[in-house]
């Protein structure tokens, strides 16, 4: 399952549901999470892959500031992501 998330403060509940072959989509606010120095960096899991959207990242000023383990990916990877998934959710 592809889970998308739009608010950092989702970080800590999404914990709780995310299985072995899950993957993670930061968007929008959320994107503020990839920084090491976030309080929502620690949420982050360390087993599944943990995407941002390039393009929140750039229009929040914060695409010099995610942590090397964020794999940053534009929409057209977005859709791709989400074809490649039977599943997702938005949180």
């Amino acid at each position: 399952m592809l889970h998308i998330v739009k608010h950092p403060q989702q970080l800590a509940l999404i914990g709780r549901y995310l299985q072995a072959n899950d993957q993670l989509l930061l968007v929008e606010s959320a994107v503020y999470a990839t920084s090491e120095h976030s309080p929502y960096f620690a949420h982050l899991p360390t087993q599944q892959c943990v995407y941002a959207l390039k393009e929140d990242l750039e229009a929040r000023g914060w695409i010099n500031r995610y942590a090397q383990n964020i794999q940053v990916v534009n929409v057209d990877a977005w859709v791709e992501l989400s074809v490649n998934h039977d599943k997702s959710m938005s949180w």
